[in-house]
């Protein structure tokens, strides 16, 4: 069992840092973000059957899912 979102809000501060110049995206400035977002955000956690896992990433794949993990990000960004 693991948090689906992990993977899923490295890829949104992916986005999300590369429209920001001037934002620091060093592994260690990289990683606060991360986990002060996951911190921040209800977890989702699968387990390793084939179904949950890809109900929870279909609905994480959803544009409003990902702005609402996007502002967690720019948010979590603006702290660090």
């Amino acid at each position: 069992m693991h948090n689906a979102l992990e993977e899923v809000m490295g890829e949104v501060f992916d986005q999300v840092a590369s429209g920001r110049a001037r934002f620091c995206d060093c592994p260690q400035c990289r990683d606060d973000v991360i986990t002060l977002a996951l911190n921040q955000a209800r977890p989702r956690y699968v387990s390793r059957s084939l179904i949950g896992s890809a109900v929870t990433r279909v609905a994480l794949s959803h544009e409003q899912a990902r702005a609402e993990l996007a502002v967690v990000v720019l948010d979590a960004m603006r702290r660090v």
